[in-house]
C-alpha cells in the first residue's frame, strides 16, 4: 500500500494512464514496480494528487477502481482485507449486518461522515483503511492495532509518501536514508521499540494510532485504541473466567481460519500457545469439513530445544495423521549469516531461506493461510510481580505457593523469596546501598557495551508512554511494556514479509484486541499461579490438549540453539562486530562488546542473551543495507 500527496499537482489527470504527476516519481514506479503501475488510482482535489497502490495480491481494495473514483466524493472509504478474512464491526454497533465488505464500506462511509474519530475503533480482525475526508481535505489511514504490518510515512520536499513498504519509500525518495541514533540505540540496548524509526526521515505509526494527513498542514497521529488501566473485570469463579477466555480465543481462531482452501496450516511446536491455536483450529475445521495441517520445527542438534515428543503427543491426541515436520538446525541451517538476512525494515525482520522452505511446503500442501501462536506470551503469561502484589494485598498463602513452585521448576527458594517478598519492600535508595541491584522496570538494565549516550537514548527517548502506575500495578506496567515492545514482532514481521512471495497470509489469533482487553482487565492471579504461568490458558485448554502439553512447566527456550549457532560462526560474526561505525557514532564501546562476545563464545556453559543477539543482528543489518 502507498499513498502519495504531491504538493504541486499536475494540470490534468491522464485517465488512460490513471495518474499524472511528478515525472521522476512516475519513472521510478515504472522502473521498480511495473506490475503495480496499472493498479493506481488518481484523484485530483484542491491542487493535490493522491495515489493508492496495493502491496499484496491478497490485500485488495473493496471497490473496483472506476467505482471507487465515482464514489469518492461522497463515500470516501477505501477498505482492504487480508486474504479473504472477514472484517466485522464490534458489538457496539448493535448487531448490524456488516460482515460483508460491501456492507462494511457503506456503513463506514456513513460513520466517517458523522464522526471521523470513531470508525477505526469499530473494526475487528485484520484491516487496512484509507478514508478521505473531502470536507476537511484530509486523509486518514490506519491498520488494526495489533497488525503484522507497519505503516511508514515521510514528508519529502515535493510530496508525502505513506507506505507499508519501507523499501518502496527509499526507492521513491531516490536518496539514501539517514540513520537514526535513537532507533539504533533502541536495538543495541536489547529493548527495541517498534514505534521508533531507524531513519531520521521516516516516521512509524505506533500501535493503536491512526495517521491523519491534512493537505495543507503537517501529518499528525491520533490514538484510537489502547489498554485502559481502569478497565477491571471480576467474574464469579474460575469456570466463568475460563469460558469467557475460551470464547474470545476461539472466535479469533475461527476468524483466522477463514479461507477458500480445504487446508489451513498451523505452526505447532510443543509449547502451549501454538498447540492451543492448532487444537481450536482443528476442532473448527473438522466441523466444517476441512483440515488443519500442523507444521513443526525439529531441533535435532539442541536437546534443550527439542520438542519432538510433545509434537507426537499432540498429533496423537488430536488424531491428525498428516503434518509437516522440518529439521531446522541441520546442514545449511548452520550458517548464521545465510540463515538470517535482514530486511531494511529492521534488524529483527529477517528474510530467512528457512521461512521460504517452510512456506513453500505450506503452499504445496494447498493452503493459503498459516496460523501461529505468536502473541500467547504477551496475552497470557502474566508476570512474577503478581505474587508480590498478592502478598501486599494480604494473601499470605502466596508464600507457600511460591516455595512449592520453586521446587517444581528448579529455582532457588531463597532467591525466589528475596526477589518477590523482600526486595520489593525495601526503599530503592537502601537497595542501592545494599547493592541489591534494584530495577524499576524491565528496560532499566542495559548491556555493558552501550555508551552513556546510547544508554540515555535507549532509556529516555525511546521509552514508551505507559498508562499503568508501576507502584500501584507493576503487573499491568510490565505487561503493557511487553505488549508494545515485544521481540515477538520480529517473527510476525519476518513471516509476513516472506509469505507475501507465496500468496500466503500468516495470521496470529492471540494478537486480538478483545483478547488483550480481557486479559489486562482480569485479576493478575488468573494469569499466573504457583508453578504455572499462563494459568488461565491452561485451565481453558485442559480438554483440548494432552496433559503433557497443557501442564508442562518447562518452557522451551532456544538460547542453546542460538548459542551453538553463534559459536560455530564466531569468526565471521566477530569480523562483522569490528565495524567501527557505531562506535564512531558514540553508541558502542567496541572493546567491551568484543570482550563480551569472546567470553560467551569461549564458554559453552554461558547462555547467549538476547541483547547480544540483537547487537549481532544490528551490525549485520547495517552492513547489508549500508555497506561501507
Amino acid at each position: 500500500m502507498f499513498v502519495c500527496i504531491f504538493k504541486e499537482a499536475s494540470q490534468n489527470v491522464n485517465k488512460n494512464v490513471m495518474f499524472d504527476g511528478s515525472d521522476s516519481f512516475r519513472k521510478k514506479l515504472r522502473t521498480h514496480y511495473p506490475q503495480r503501475f496499472a493498479g493506481l488510482i488518481s484523484i485530483e482535489k484542491e491542487n493535490n494528487l493522491i495515489l493508492y497502490c496495493d502491496d499484496s495480491a491478497k490485500f485488495e481494495p473493496i471497490f473496483g477502481f472506476a467505482d471507487f473514483n465515482r464514489k469518492i466524493v461522497n463515500k470516501s472509504i477505501l477498505l482492504g482485507e487480508s486474504a479473504g478474512a472477514k472484517i466485522s464491526f464490534s458489538s457496539s454497533l448493535n448487531g448490524d449486518d456488516c460482515t460483508s465488505l460491501d456492507n462494511s464500506a457503506h456503513k463506514l462511509s456513513k460513520m466517517f461522515a458523522q464522526d471521523k474519530s470513531e470508525i477505526f475503533s469499530k473494526l475487528e480482525n485484520s484491516f487496512l483503511l484509507v478514508a478521505i475526508a473531502a470536507d476537511q481535505n484530509s486523509i486518514h489511514i490506519a491498520t488494526n492495532p495489533l497488525s503484522s504490518r507497519s505503516i511508514y510515512w515521510v514528508e519529502d520536499t515535493d510530496c508525502r509518501i505513506v507506505s507499508t513498504d519501507l523499501q518502496f519509500i527509499q526507492t521513491m525518495m531516490g536518496k539514501e536514508l539517514t540513520l537514526s541514533e535513537r532507533g539504533l540505540s533502541s536495538w543495541l540496548s536489547g529493548y527495541p521499540n517498534p514505534a521508533i524509526s531507524l531513519f531520521e526521515q521516516v516516521n512509524v505509526l505506533p500501535i493503536g494510532y491512526r495517521l491523519e494527513l491534512p493537505m495543507a498542514n503537517k501529518a499528525k497521529i491520533v490514538k484510537f485504541w489502547d489498554i485502559e488501566p481502569d478497565n477491571k473485570l471480576i467474574l464469579n469463579n474460575q469456570t466463568e473466567y475460563s469460558q469467557r477466555f475460551t470464547e474470545l480465543l476461539n472466535s479469533s481462531v475461527v476468524s483466522a481460519c477463514d479461507s477458500q482452501q480445504q487446508i489451513v496450516a498451523s505452526q505447532m511446536s510443543g509449547g502451549l500457545d501454538s498447540t492451543s491455536v492448532t487444537a481450536l483450529a482443528n476442532a473448527h475445521l473438522k466441523a466444517v469439513g476441512k483440515k488443519v495441517l500442523p507444521l513443526s520445527h525439529l531441533y535435532t542438534q539442541s536437546k534443550k530445544s527439542d520438542e519432538s515428543q510433545l509434537v507426537k503427543d499432540m498429533l496423537s491426541f488430536l488424531e491428525i495423521d498428516q503434518s509437516i515436520q522440518m529439521p531446522v538446525d541441520e546442514g545449511e541451517n548452520r550458517d548464521f549469516l545465510a540463515l538470517y538476512p535482514s530486511d531494511i525494515e529492521s534488524p529483527g525482520t529477517v528474510l530467512s531461506p528457512r521461512y521460504k522452505q517452510e512456506l513453500a511446503l505450506v503452499k504445496a500442501a494447498g493452503a493459503d493461510v498459516l496460523l501461529t501462536g505468536n502473541g500467547g506470551d504477551e496475552m497470557c503469561w502474566g508476570h512474577s510481580a503478581a505474587y508480590t502484589q498478592r502478598f501486599k494485598d494480604g494473601d499470605w498463602g502466596v508464600v507457600s505457593e511460591v516455595l512449592k513452585a520453586s521446587s517444581a521448576v528448579g529455582v532457588s527458594k531463597r532467591q525466589a523469596l528475596k526477589n518477590l517478598f523482600v526486595k520489593p519492600f525495601i526503599p530503592e535508595l537502601l537497595l542501592k546501598i545494599l547493592t541489591l541491584n534494584s530495577k524499576n522496570n524491565d528496560t532499566d538494565s542495559v548491556p555493558i557495551w552501550l555508551t552513556a549516550k546510547a544508554k540515555a537514548l535507549a532509556l529516555e527517548e525511546t521509552r514508551i508512554n505507559n498508562p499503568f502506575d508501576i507502584n500501584k500495578d507493576p503487573v499491568g506496567y510490565n505487561r503493557y511494556t511487553s505488549l508494545k515492545t515485544t521481540s515477538t514482532y520480529n517473527s510476525v514481521h519476518s513471516y509476513g514479509k516472506v509469505a507475501q512471495q507465496f500468496g500466503i497470509d500468516v495470521r496470529h489469533p492471540f494478537f486480538d484486541t478483545k483478547l488483550a482487553e480481557f486479559t489486562f482487565a482480569i485479576p493478575a492471579k488468573q494469569l499466573i499461579q504457583g508453578a504455572y504461568p499462563k494459568w488461565l490458558l491452561r485451565q481453558s485448554m485442559d480438554s483440548y490438549l494432552p496433559k503433557s502439553v497443557c501442564w508442562n512447566v518447562q518452557k522451551t527456550v532456544f538460547d542453546q540453539h542460538f548459542g551453538n549457532l553463534v559459536r560455530e560462526n564466531a569468526p565471521a560474526l566477530r569480523e562483522i562486530l569490528q565495524d567501527t561505525r557505531l562506535a564512531d557514532m558514540g553508541l558502542i564501546n567496541q572493546t567491551l562488546l568484543l570482550a563480551e562476545f569472546d567470553r560467551i563464545v569461549g564458554d559453552p556453559n554461558i547462555p547467549l542473551q538476547v541483547d547480544l543477539l540483537y547487537v549481532i543482528l544490528t551490525f549485520t543489518w547495517l552492513q547489508t543495507h549500508f555497506p561501507e
